[in-house]
């Protein structure tokens, strides 16, 4: 009998592991990057690089703008040339930790302006 109790809890335990190591394995990856400094904007482009944006005005042209999100204390304007005929650009301003996601796929050109506030 403690024998049977003892394969229980082995068998319990192996299934236990079982069902855990699947739930990790398709769990979707989430993609963070580290904090950039209050009065800075991170932005990410469509090469999988990021990076942080200080105060100033700069066009990416080695890749588009996939998302801007701005800092503490930043206000962010980004605008976006696209070659869409009914929106040939798009004009967002973000501020305090909010994001933006921009299609990759329609943009000509790009310009983010970050200014301390």
């Amino acid at each position: 009998m403690t024998i049977r109790v003892t394969v229980r809890g082995v068998v319990a335990a192996a299934v236990t592991v079982g069902s855990a190591v699947p739930m990790v394995l398709l769990s979707t990856p989430v993609a963070t990057a580290d904090p950039c400094p209050n009065g800075t904007a991170r932005v990410f482009l469509g090469n999988e690089t990021n990076s942080c944006q200080g105060p100033g005005t700069v066009s990416y042209t080695d890749a588009p703008v996939s998302k801007v999100c701005a800092m503490t204390s930043t206000d962010v304007t980004v605008d976006i040339e696209t070659n869409l005929r009914k929106a040939r650009t798009r004009h967002v301003e973000l501020t305090n930790g909010r994001c933006a996601t921009f299609d990759m796929k329609t943009q000509i050109a790009n310009t983010v302006t970050v200014t301390p506030n």
